[in-house]
Parts: C-alpha cells; sequence; structure tokens
C-alpha cells in the first residue's frame, strides 16, 4: 500500500456535486481494500487567477493508502468527472 495525497477543486455553489464525488471516491478505496486516513475541508478559497470564469472554489484534501495498481484506476476516474475542476494526486 502507497500513501497519496489528493486535493481536489470544486465551484463554489456545487455542493450535491462535490458530496457525490466524495462519496463516489470514498466507495472505490473501499472497494479496492484501501483507506481515507484523513479528510479535510479546506472550505471556500479564492484562487489566485479564474477558472471557467469563477474566482472561489471549494476546496478538500484526502490522505489515501491504495495499492500501487489502484492509483491509475482513481485518476483515470478524476478526469473524467466534470464536477472537479482541478485536482492534484500525488504519492507522499
Amino acid at each position: 500500500m502507497n500513501t497519496y495525497e489528493l486535493t481536489l477543486l470544486f465551484a463554489e455553489n456545487n455542493d450535491t456535486e462535490r458530496e457525490r464525488v466524495l462519496k463516489l471516491i470514498a466507495d472505490f478505496v473501499k472497494k479496492q481494500k484501501g483507506e481515507i486516513n484523513k479528510a479535510e475541508s479546506w472550505g471556500a478559497k479564492h484562487a489566485a487567477y479564474q477558472i471557467n470564469k469563477q474566482g472561489v472554489f471549494v476546496y478538500e484534501h484526502l490522505l489515501l493508502s491504495l495499492a500501487p495498481d489502484s492509483q491509475v484506476e482513481l485518476n483515470r476516474i478524476l478526469k473524467l468527472d466534470e464536477s472537479i475542476v482541478r485536482y492534484l494526486f500525488v504519492r507522499v
């Protein structure tokens, strides 16, 4: 098992989509026999520049333990989800 940090940016007014994506990630991690070690909501913050004509985003930060082959699949899922504005997925 490797440890990964995942930081997600969501549109400020999109709470239902944010909850859906976080549940999707939690279900995926559980299915792959991994675990979420830490989950933090950093709240709404102003970005340094506008993305898609928006300047305020809700930040979510997760610390995950996953098998290396599961990381590839989770990365693909994150790329395909249109409610995620940006994400950063790195191995710690």
